[in-house]
Formats: structure tokens, C-alpha cells, sequence
């Protein structure tokens, strides 16, 4: 995970930007998350659990270490997308807020069979945290419906990673497609060459295999807000098996890591020019 020395503006003047079609990198107040567009083109990717900021104030009445967190968190996700035209990379734990449940859900008590907090929250740090999910989602739907408005329709390339070992299966796939919060025919054809282009990748030290609904279904909420939305919105919720780095330890693997930070950049960006001229092509 980069630190981030991108230059802070509120979410009113990142709105204004991109009304306003500006090319930027906007870290927003606070430093949720930060926004790059280099230019407009009918495709972002996002990485909204790539970090592990979290309040003070949680810190302290938090009964995980950092690391019990950054093993439900997905490290390096954001440098899988990091070269893309868009990016909208989120920094703060999802034991802070998930951004992929629906502001009402976002806030946990417990996860994955573990209790978090030493008291409960009140309802003044639970609202601080709600705020700043919902502030995410205002700036997704200001860039979808930028791109929309442009282009007609676009998509969302969501990466996320998983952890495997606490898995019986042993033949779980590298990368998982969800797709079941899709919503109409016209996208099959996208979401096949999606497919198609990360089964196609060639990493150093792993060989690659991936599947479409095999252990992730895409049902978090960033597909969900999109597909519930905009019928002209696609979401391609991707998840990658922890192959690049030791998910208990923490510790990133020296040949796969720098590998598929690589291979990864280039198939989003090699779909994008695929997707933009078989689809945009007017």
C-alpha cells in the first residue's frame, strides 16, 4: 500500500472537477480515498479495500491488532489498477466502514465469527464512519454518470482479493468473476472477454486459472449500487486469490507480487481498448 501525497479537496470541489471534466488526482479531505483521472474514458477500476487507515478513537476501543485487520483487508489491490486512466482507491479499513455492504450494514459489531469492540459504539462514531460511506458513493455515482453522460454506458473493473487457506477446497480459482448482480443479456459478451483476459494472464510463479461464480458470487454493494442503478453501468467485481503474498503473515511473494501488479495493469488496460472499440465505436 502506497502512502498517498496526492494534494486533499473537499468532496464539493472533486464533484466540480469532474462536472467539470478536469483531469486530476484528488485525495479527499480526511483521506478516505483518493480519485485519479488522467482522462475520461467509459471505464474505471477501484480498488475499495486496499486500505488499512482507522480513526484513533476506534483504535483504542478495538479488540483486533492491525494485523487481525489486514487479514480481511485486500493489500495491494490498488496496485493492481494503479496505472489505469481512472482510478478510485479507498484507504481506510473496512473494520472502520465496509464499502462493500450498504451504508445501513457498513459499520460492523462483529466479523467473520470475531467480536471487535471492547464497548459499543456510540452513535456519534457510528454516524462519522456511515458519513464517510456514503461520501464514497456520491463520488462513484458522479463518475459513472460523468462517464454515462459521455460515453452512454461504461464499466466498473472492482478488485478485491481473498484469502484461500481457510478454505477445504484446494482448487479454488487465482481469479473469481462475480456476476450474479448483473442485469441484462447485452453485457454477456464483456463479461466473456473478461474472463477470457484473465485466464490468459501470465504470472510469473503461479499459473493462472480463473472462473466465473465459483466461490464469490459478486454481491457486494459497489456491483450492487451500480446494477440497482444505471442499466448502462456494468460491473466486473473481480477477486484474486492471495497467491502474492502470505495471507497470515502478511508477507508479499517476490515473484508473483511485481509479476502480477504488471500483467494485471496491462489486461485492464488491454480489455478497456477492446471494450472501448468494440462498444464505443462511433
Amino acid at each position: 500500500m502506497t502512502e498517498q501525497h496526492t494534494e486533499q479537496f473537499t468532496e464539493q470541489e472533486i464533484i466540480n472537477k469532474i462536472n467539470q471534466r478536469q483531469c486530476f488526482t484528488a485525495t479527499v479531505v480526511g483521506g478516505a480515498f483518493t480519485l485519479k483521472i488522467d482522462q475520461y474514458i467509459p471505464a474505471m477500476s477501484a480498488a475499495i479495500h486496499d486500505g488499512g487507515n482507522f480513526r484513533a478513537e476506534l483504535e483504542d476501543n478495538c479488540l483486533l491488532e492491525q494485523s487481525d485487520r489486514y487479514y480481511e483487508e485486500d493489500p495491494y489491490t490498488g496496485s493492481f489498477i494503479a496505472e489505469q486512466a481512472i482510478t478510485l482507491i479507498a484507504h481506510d479499513s473496512r473494520y472502520e466502514y465496509d464499502l462493500n455492504r450498504n451504508t445501513d450494514e457498513c459499520v460492523y459489531e462483529t466479523a467473520w465469527g470475531k467480536e471487535i469492540w471492547k464497548k459499543p459504539l456510540s452513535e456519534d462514531i457510528i454516524a462519522k464512519s456511515k458519513a464517510k460511506h456514503a461520501q464514497f458513493y456520491r463520488i462513484v455515482a458522479a463518475v459513472v454518470e460523468a462517464l454515462v453522460a459521455d460515453f452512454g454506458q461504461c464499466i466498473v473493473y472492482d478488485n478485491h482479493s481473498y484469502n484461500f487457506k481457510r478454505h477445504e477446497r484446494k482448487d479454488l480459482p487465482v481469479i473469481n468473476l462475480g456476476t450474479t448482480s448483473v442485469k441484462g443479456e447485452q453485457w454477456r459478451p464483456i463479461i466473456d472477454s473478461w474472463l477470457s483476459a484473465l485466464q490468459n494472464m501470465k504470472v510469473d510463479g503461479i499459473e493462472i486459472t480463473a472462473a466465473e461464480n465459483d466461490i464469490f458470487y459478486g454481491k457486494g454493494h459497489l456491483a450492487g449500487f451500480c446494477h440497482s442503478r444505471y442499466d448502462n453501468v456494468l460491473v466486473l467485481a473481480t477477486e484474486a486469490k492471495k497467491v502474492f503474498m502470505d495471507e497470515l503473515t502478511g508477507q508479499a511473494d517476490e515473484v508473483v507480487l511485481p509479476s502480477l501488479q504488471r500483467v494485471y495493469n496491462e489486461t485492464v488496460a488491454k480489455h478497456t481498448q477492446w471494450y472501448i472499440k468494440n462498444f464505443h465505436n462511433s
